[in-house]
């Protein structure tokens, strides 16, 4: 771990992560047990979204869409953050980002699609197949996940019957607004570049307890200096 990364780290933290009120990311009871639903027409077990959590998401997303529709230009999409806390400190258990626009350019994202009322998708935090709770749940209780979501269940999970969260999990998220200044100092990063920022620095600094698989640097220093990150001696990324 290294002092730059940590300052980095913290004062992106400081910025736009309300400790004092965190959401939690699961429904849960007082001892952390986490609601379940019964979801889609088979009516397969699910573990239930925080409602905090999916009013604050539908809220995020449901500005990005305006955003699209108005054709404002402001925002470029959602990033997000799964974490727990040690104390005060924020440790980022996984980061991703839902883009504003689908696969064309041009087209809105169809994971942001009915922000309002869509369970699905959700911006990628739906409860159907092939996204975050859809998945952790099949991983939880069916063995029939991806196994990038097994590394979840073991990660957050102390039991699975009945499913009993280890310590409190808690979700994050923004929308985007172009030309806002990321982690390191003087950069105003695209949403997919943001992304691969703070999931380098968490990686840095958390490399056991991160959840992330893609986009982790497998040689950060080199990455950095090809990006343009380290013109700053204040933000110097050599011990990347």
């Amino acid at each position: 771990m290294t002092e730059t990364k940590r300052a980095l780290w913290d004062r992106f933290v400081d910025r736009f992560v309300d400790t004092a009120d965190p959401i939690s990311l699961f429904e849960t009871s007082a001892d952390g047990t986490v609601d379940t639903i019964a979801y889609g027409r088979s009516g397969r077990r699910t573990l239930r979204r925080g409602e905090r959590m999916e009013r604050k998401l539908r809220e995020a997303g449901g500005r990005v869409v305006a955003d699209y529709d108005r054709r404002e230009g402001r925002y470029e999409g959602l990033v997000y953050m799964m974490y727990t806390l040690d104390g005060d400190e924020v440790v980022p258990r996984y980061l991703g980002k839902c883009g504003k626009f689908g696969a064309s350019g041009t087209d809105l994202n169809s994971n942001l699609k009915n922000v309002d009322t869509n369970d699905g998708k959700l911006a990628r935090w739906g409860y159907g197949n092939y996204y975050h709770f859809g998945d952790l749940s099949s991983a939880a209780f069916r063995d029939d996940g991806s196994g990038k979501y097994d590394r979840w269940v073991e990660a957050l999970f102390a039991l699975t019957d009945p499913p009993r969260l280890r310590e409190p999990v808690y979700f994050w998220v923004e929308p985007w607004a172009v030309g806002t200044e990321g982690p390191y100092p003087d950069t105003r990063p695209y949403l997919e570049e943001l992304e691969y920022q703070l999931i380098g620095i968490a990686f840095e600094l958390y490399p056991e307890r991160l959840l992330n698989t893609e986009g982790v640097p497998t040689n950060p220093a080199a990455y950095a200096e090809m990006r343009g990150w380290t013109d700053r001696e204040d933000a110097r990324l050599s011990d990347f």
